[in-house]
């Protein structure tokens, strides 16, 4: 699957996470492996953006969803898979580069603070 920019994706301010994230949005990271182990929103579900295709059932389109990778340009990719396939995510600006300055809830796989690669 090949993922495209179709038409202009929605998308949310780092500064709005928190916020959305308490009025019930769902953070998916889309990144790899050893991106998500180094740091990412403890809030978060990993979700690498090469399995979204089989995964995509596993979306509800009742739930809202914010989609974030390092800079922005997977998750907008995969946000504009998503509304292909009838969902409406938000694409989380600037992603964890921006993300990680203005938030204290970045974390590695052990727990501790993370950090972005």
């Amino acid at each position: 699957m090949v993922f495209g920019i179709g038409k202009e994706i929605q998308e949310v301010l780092p500064e709005n996470l928190e916020n959305l994230l308490s009025e019930g949005y769902k953070l998916i990271d889309v990144r790899e492996q050893d991106e998500w182990d180094a740091g990412h929103h403890e809030e978060a579900k990993h979700v690498p953006m090469g399995t979204i295709p089989e995964k995509i059932n596993d979306f509800n389109s009742d739930e809202k969803y914010i989609i974030i990778c390092r800079s922005g340009g997977r998750s907008g990719r995969v946000c504009s898979f998503m509304e292909e396939e009838g969902l409406s995510p938000l694409n989380l600006k600037g992603g964890m580069n921006k993300l990680s300055p203005a938030s204290k809830k970045i974390v590695n796989s052990n727990g501790g603070i993370g950090t972005v690669i």
